[in-house]
């Protein structure tokens, strides 16, 4: 037994000695290797020829090595072991010259070399774009379009990282660099960077604009200042985000500061120089006591700048501060809302009451109709839906409750009791139908408020009709209301109650004609009635020779220095529309149809004094559908964006959002050739540089180093 383990022990030993001898002679064998590696290297000539086929290759006859000139130049290492052609390399073979001239390094360099030298104009874009091989084309292009897709739905920059796998596994070509949140990021603000110019070279050529401002408080930004410009070239009316930028404190000259920051940052456009304060023509706010307030108000402040300045507020949030206003304290606007939200929630939470309301409505034939929610952002058609719900919808509500009331087993017999007294008091049935009757007035005045194609003549004349529709209201009931002005039962139904309710009617109406009228509070009243002529639905069916002469003669007056400025001539503005006029309605059957971008195609060189005073009138703030648009935007974006977020990005996110075209139709190469441009000047600054420390500056901390690195 002893012997048997010593004859293994043996065996283990000369084991242990053999593998050590192998590995020491595997070791020099490699060393060895390496050495007549190097020695045929070096004996290996540089064939001279290589040059004149390859305009990119060099040779350094001092240290007997070969690079690649625009890789050096630019410093595009992505970090080869071997045959570095950034720092160059000895060994002499062709099959390495090709690999590198299709590799993902070469391509960026002469992506780059091209870039270094080129203007900003289209001709060099294109030109820059034709050098890039098509492969390395195909990939920026790629990850541009993503970056594109994933700003304009308001996506993480994070999701750029997954996007990319997906395209690995769908075998879409998009390289190994650039494919995380940073990169997201800077492609991101490129292209939002092309819309900012191109905004700024429509504001260049266009002869007015107005600036729209509109508070937002979020947990991000806390308080920001979201900046809109509009203007209008030819008849065409364009409105368009500027930017987000944080306001400081909430009082006018820090927001008017804030509007005049993201103008400069983003436009490089000062609203103190001569060149743009003549052109200033309006200013639209959010109706907030800042913006309207008498001392040192944002209105005020921009009219020390541009005296002409018509400043009118956001309808849509006037009419909503209006309509709170008008009903805060009144005590039968307060029961009714608490019984349209109950009946809602009732309904909404319980199944089983939704359908026995559904069997109810078919019992008695009528169309079933569920209570719906009011409030939120949609607060005036929802609050019309519910009151017409109510309304029409009664009996088989009543109806309903009123099993359950009688219904002993039911846990909300208290509650519903409670409903029912309300819903069978006569002050609540005809406050529904006068409330009815205003919320169907005002809901009008929204409609064209958020409209698009509405100027400011249009709004004005249905504010206008508004006001005297309320007006008229005061001393008669409204169509629903008339309704049931002597009737004792609703539906059947017996009520009870008090039948007066001409106090609650007249202090609703009286504050809501006052509020309403402030509307144009920081405005010429004059003015605005004048710009009736910039609205062909406002224009009579049947000429008028006295027609518009009088809005014409106020207009020019009030921008008299603003048109001379633009080089209108003043004295011929008259002739002109009475011209311009006859000859409309000479051609036209339907004037009413009638769009100015129309008129300017085939008028603008005849009549061009009249026609940009159109644009003036265009100009001046109306619709506040961009801004909502906007504001709904920006609370999409930060609610699918959990991190925070520096206002630049906010704002390149908006701007792509809003200005830039949809994703089929979207051009990456401008993005691309700004991108190249931007990184070679910041290169040359840096004198070559690429590991630089962090700047404030977007495009100064965009470097391929940073960006290679985190696939």
């Amino acid at each position: 037994m002893g012997i048997l383990i010593a004859i293994r022990a043996l065996k283990q030993f000369k084991s242990k000695t053999n593998s050590s001898i192998k590995r020491e002679g595997g070791d020099g064998g490699k060393a060895k290797r390496d050495l007549e590696h190097q020695i045929t290297k070096r004996n290996r000539q540089f064939p001279k020829i290589w040059l004149t086929k390859y305009s990119w290759l060099k040779y350094d006859d001092e240290r007997g090595i070969m690079f690649c000139a625009p890789c050096r130049k630019h410093n595009v290492d992505l970090g080869e072991n071997i045959h570095n052609f950034c720092s160059g390399t000895d060994d002499f073979k062709l099959e390495f010259i090709n690999t590198h001239q299709s590799s993902e390094a070469h391509a960026w360099a002469t992506c780059m070399e091209a870039a270094s030298t080129a203007s900003s104009n289209a001709a060099s874009a294109e030109q820059m774009l034709k050098s890039m091989n098509s492969i390395t084309l195909g990939r920026v292009e790629n990850i541009f379009r993503t970056c594109h897709a994933i700003a304009k739905s308001g996506r993480p920059f994070t999701d750029l990282d997954w996007m990319c796998k997906l395209d690995d596994m769908k075998g879409v070509d998009i390289g190994s660099v650039f494919r995380n949140d940073k990169s997201a990021r800077m492609f991101i603000h490129f292209i939002a960077e092309v819309e900012r110019r191109a905004l700024k070279e429509k504001l260049e050529k266009c002869k007015f604009f107005s600036v729209i401002s509109d508070g937002v408080t979020d947990s991000i930004l806390k308080a920001a200042a979201v900046v809109y410009v509009r203007f209008a070239n030819e008849g065409k009316v364009h409105c368009q985000i500027v930017g987000v930028q944080p306001v400081h404190k909430p009082d006018a000259s820090a927001i008017k500061n804030a509007i005049e920051e993201t103008l400069q940052i983003n436009l490089q456009l000062s609203l103190a120089s001569q060149d743009w304060s003549r052109k200033l023509v309006g200013f639209g706010s959010d109706g907030t006591d800042v913006m309207v307030g008498e001392n040192s108000r944002v209105a005020k402040l921009l009219r020390e700048i541009q005296p002409c300045v018509q400043s009118v507020h956001c309808f849509a949030h006037r009419l909503k501060l209006a309509y709170k206003g008008a009903l805060k304290n009144i005590q039968l606007y307060n029961i009714l809302s608490n019984v349209l939200r109950s009946l809602y929630y009732f309904y909404r939470n319980s199944p089983l009451n939704k359908n026995n309301l559904k069997a109810t409505y078919e019992a008695i034939k009528l169309r079933p109709a569920v209570p719906s929610r009011i409030g939120g952002s949609q607060w005036l058609p929802r609050l019309q839906t519910a009151l017409q719900i109510l309304l029409k919808g009664y009996p088989a509500i009543v109806l309903h409750l009123s099993k359950i009331e009688r219904d002993s087993r039911s846990s909300n017999q208290q509650k519903v009791k409670g409903l029912l007294h309300i819903l069978l008091r006569m002050e609540i049935v005809k406050f529904s139908h006068f409330l009815l009757d205003v919320i169907n007035v005002l809901n009008i005045l929204s409609r064209v408020t958020l409209d698009h194609d509405s100027s400011i003549a249009d709004i004005f004349a249905t504010m206008q009709s508004t006001l005297e529709t309320l007006h008229m209201y005061q001393t008669r009931a409204g169509p629903k209301e008339r309704l049931i002005e002597t009737i004792q039962h609703f539906h059947g139904y017996q009520l009870v109650g008090n039948r007066n309710i001409s106090a609650v009617r007249t202090t609703v109406l009286r504050n809501l004609v006052k509020r309403l009228r402030d509307c144009f509070c920081d405005a010429s009243q004059d003015v605005l009635k004048a710009t009736t002529i910039g609205s062909f639905k406002l224009w009579p069916d049947k000429i008028k020779q006295e027609f518009g002469e009088k809005e014409v003669s106020v207009l020019t007056k009030h921008y008299e220095v603003i048109l001379e400025a633009a080089s209108v001539k003043i004295g011929e503005v008259e002739t002109e529309w009475n011209m311009l006029k006859i000859e409309l309605y000479n051609r036209f059957q339907n004037i009413q149809t009638l769009t100015w971008d129309v008129v300017n195609s085939d008028y603008s060189k005849k009549y061009p004094n009249i026609l940009t005073l159109v644009d003036l009138i265009l100009t001046l703030p109306a619709s506040s559908a961009e801004t909502e648009r906007g504001f709904s935007q920006m609370k999409l974006t930060m609610m699918h964006l959990h991190s925070k977020l520096r206002s630049e990005s906010v704002t390149d996110l908006m701007i792509i959002q809003m200005n830039s075209p949809d994703i089929k139709r979207f051009d990456p190469q401008k993005a691309i050739h700004l991108w190249n441009v931007t990184w070679q000047r910041k290169r040359r600054l840096q004198g070559g540089d690429m590991m630089t420390s962090e700047r404030s500056d977007y495009s100064s901390e965009f470097d391929l180093e940073s960006f290679c690195g985190s696939d």
